[in-house]
């Protein structure tokens, strides 16, 4: 078997396994489905809606899903879809667009190789339209993730500002694109005492030297969308690039990729980097910035929380559970990425990039070993003992009787964790973890 270390080099150079152009017979073509990384051939991400969306940028999105899946040690491979088509230049509706585009991927979508999500310039009625036009109706109650994304968020930054000594009362935070996960992680960042100095949307960017008002900036958010930044007349307009060269503590990335690259990597004065969006800050910025002592959380780490809870949810838990498993494995794996990193000399990127491969790698191994249900039961006795068995028994007892409390929710709870998250902490405290070249 090839060493995880090498597999980290090949990985970071290699191209995505499958691209594809997606058209409908009569409103031409729709944008794009990239397949980076599946296992067993299963992949997910989300569809992102934007005018400008290339093949190249899914690409590094759909990398950053594997990274994603791969550090929650969630058997499933990374992917992106974009639609660049404009249904009012087309002359159809928005739910005919999407359902169309549903309709175009749906052999993915059938044979399980892609599963869409919601992502930038959707919402969770596109991805029902979406799912309708590929035949596979979404059943259930489903979620927008965007709060769940907003508890990892904050967590990364509370955990990264206790590490690096930073106190969250005071803190000044200045956060790109000011969509529904910012307002979460503001309004938790408010709370804790941080000041948010600067914003921005698509529509420009403000700055108060004193400190942005969240209530009234939520306000603003709920009257006036993307435009509130025309609505504050006590902050300063600046540009939306000199957002990243403020004075701050603390930069928040929400919006496109790549905002950071090595043109204005010098500019930033941030002491850290905890992104929102996906693939903020290129490979060479990022080299840059820990040059010069910035620390930059991944963003397959610190946004997780939307994949998280979806996953979570689907196996039977409530949200509740997911801000149980935030607040304490995730927030032990965080610490414990930035300890190794410091203890190594390396930086919190390579780590974790490291990290989440060889999740990737022993994700693909387990799936593809096959065994009775006597051998695994056989197995888990051997190496877990009774305690073991009892946690598989539970977890087949909860999917059948989801509803179930008490003993047997806790220990399904406590086998999820460590089939999850608790796998990853487990790999970053005792594993040695190899080199990556990005």
């Amino acid at each position: 078997m090839i060493s995880a270390e090498h597999n980290v080099k090949t990985f970071q150079v290699s191209t995505p396994n499958l691209i594809i152009q997606i058209s409908d017979e009569g409103l031409g073509k729709l944008g794009y489905v990239v397949i980076d990384r599946p296992i067993q051939g299963t992949t997910s991400g989300g569809v992102r809606f934007a005018p400008d969306i290339s093949p190249g940028e899914l690409a590094r999105l759909a990398r950053s899903m594997t990274y994603k899946w791969a550090f929650l040690n969630v058997p499933l491979g990374g992917a992106k879809a974009g639609i660049f088509a404009d249904p009012r230049e087309l002359g159809c509706s928005r739910v005919t667009l999407m359902e169309a585009f549903g309709r175009s991927i749906a052999p993915l979508v059938r044979q399980q190789v892609y599963y869409p999500g919601v992502d930038l310039g959707t919402t969770l009625d596109d991805l029902r339209a979406i799912m309708r036009g590929a035949g596979r109706p979404l059943l259930g109650r489903q979620i927008d993730g965007s709060f769940c994304t907003g508890l990892t968020v904050f967590e990364t930054i509370r955990q990264v500002a206790r590490f690096n000594g930073l106190d969250l009362n005071g803190l000044r935070v200045a956060i790109e694109g000011f969509g529904k996960v910012a307002s979460t992680v503001t309004e938790l960042l408010a709370q804790a005492g941080a000041k948010l100095v600067a914003v921005s949307t698509v529509e420009g960017a403000i700055i108060a030297e004193g400190g942005l008002d969240v209530p009234r900036l939520l306000r603003l958010k709920q009257q006036h969308n993307d435009r509130l930044v025309h609505h504050y007349p006590s902050a300063q307009p600046i540009q939306h690039n000199a957002l990243f060269a403020q004075p701050v503590d603390l930069l928040v990335p929400g919006a496109r990729p790549e905002v950071i690259h090595a043109d204005n990597a010098d500019q930033v004065q941030a002491k850290l980097i905890v992104p929102i969006s996906n693939a903020p800050v290129t490979p060479e910025a990022e080299r840059i910035l820990a040059a010069r002592g910035i620390v930059i959380m991944p963003d397959f780490v610190s946004n997780c929380g939307g994949v998280l809870a979806s996953n979570m949810l689907s196996s039977g838990f409530a949200v509740k559970d997911v801000s149980r498993m935030v607040e304490e494995t995730f927030a032990e794996v965080v610490t414990n990425i930035l300890r190794r990193a410091h203890q190594e000399g390396r930086s919190v990127g390579e780590i974790a990039r490291t990290l989440a491969w060889q999740n990737h790698c022993e994700l693909n191994e387990s799936a593809s070993i096959s065994a009775n249900r006597i051998g695994r039961v056989s197995q888990v006795l051997r190496s877990q003992g009774l305690r073991g068995v009892w946690r598989r028994l539970a977890w087949r007892a909860h999917h059948r009787w989801p509803r179930l409390n008490g003993a047997i929710r806790r220990a399904v709870f406590n086998r999820y964790t460590e089939m999850t998250l608790g796998a990853t902490l487990t790999r970053v405290t005792s594993s040695h973890i190899g080199n990556s070249s990005q």
